[in-house]
C-alpha cells in the first residue's frame, strides 16, 4: 500500500540546503534506494529517521512527519503531555511547581510530534513574552524531550538547554556544541552565547 508523502515539499527543502537524495542518504546510513522508496510513499518513514531528516533539513519534525502523511494514535494515553514549564520573554524557561494537562485540542495537534513506538515522556513549555523578540510566539506551546545529555540532533536546530554551572534553562538555537559540554547558542534576540550546557535537546514543535 502507497503512503502519502508530498514528495514536492521534501524535494524542495533539499534544494533550499543545496543538498541531494543522495547526501541524505549517507547522513541516515541507508541505502539511497530506501530513502527514494520512503519519499515516493512506498516505505514507511520511522520517527527515528523523521528526527534525523528533521535535523539535516533544519525544520522541526512536525513537519518532517506532516509531510510523510505519519500520523500517531494517542487513545488513551491523554495525559502523555504535561505542561510543565513557561519561557519567559527573555528566553528562560521555568518549572511550574505543579505540571498540568494540557487541553485536548492541543495534544491533538501535537500527534505529529510524538512517537507510537517510543515510550518517551513530551514536555510542554507555554512562551509568555509581552515584550522582546518572542512576543511573536507568545502563549505558543513548545514541544520537547527531557534528556540528560548534549543531544547530537540538537546542534544546528531550536533547542531547550541547561546550563552546567547555574542549572539555567533557557531556549536557544544551538550553533554548535563539544562533547565536553562547550556550545555556542543564538538567543532570539540574535545575540550569541558560549555556555557550558549540561542538556540540551530539540524543539520538537512549536504549536501557536
Amino acid at each position: 500500500m502507497t503512503n502519502v508523502i508530498d514528495q514536492e515539499w521534501f524535494s524542495s527543502r533539499l534544494k533550499d540546503q543545496n543538498m541531494s537524495l543522495r547526501s541524505l542518504a549517507k547522513n541516515l546510513g541507508m541505502d539511497p534506494g530506501a530513502v527514494s522508496r520512503t519519499f515516493s510513499g512506498q516505505r514507511k518513514m520511522q520517527m527515528e529517521e523523521a528526527r534525523q531528516i528533521a535535523h539535516f533539513l533544519r525544520v522541526p519534525v512536525s513537519d518532517v512527519m506532516a509531510h510523510a502523511g505519519v500520523s500517531v494514535d494517542l487513545d488513551g494515553v491523554p495525559n502523555r503531555i504535561m505542561l510543565a514549564a513557561v519561557i519567559t520573554e527573555d528566553g528562560l524557561l521555568n518549572r511550574l511547581p505543579e505540571p498540568k494537562t494540557l487541553p485536548q485540542g492541543l495534544i491533538e495537534r501535537a500527534h505529529a510530534a510524538i512517537s507510537k513506538a517510543g515510550n518517551g515522556r513530551i514536555i510542554a513549555a507555554q512562551i509568555r513574552a509581552s515584550d522582546g523578540p518572542l512576543a511573536l510566539w507568545d502563549d505558543a506551546v513548545v514541544l520537547f524531550m527531557p534528556t540528560e545529555d548534549v543531544e547530537p540532533s540538537a546542534i544546528g536546530m531550536l533547542a531547550i538547554y541547561r546550563c552546567r554551572d547555574t542549572n539555567t534553562q533557557g531556549i536557544a538555537r544551538l550553533l554548535r556544541a563539544r562533547k565536553t559540554g562547550e556550545a555556542l547558542i543564538q538567543n532570539a534576540d540574535g545575540g550569541t552565547a558560549e555556555l557550558i550546557l549540561e542538556t540540551a535537546a530539540p524543539v520538537l514543535a512549536v504549536l501557536p
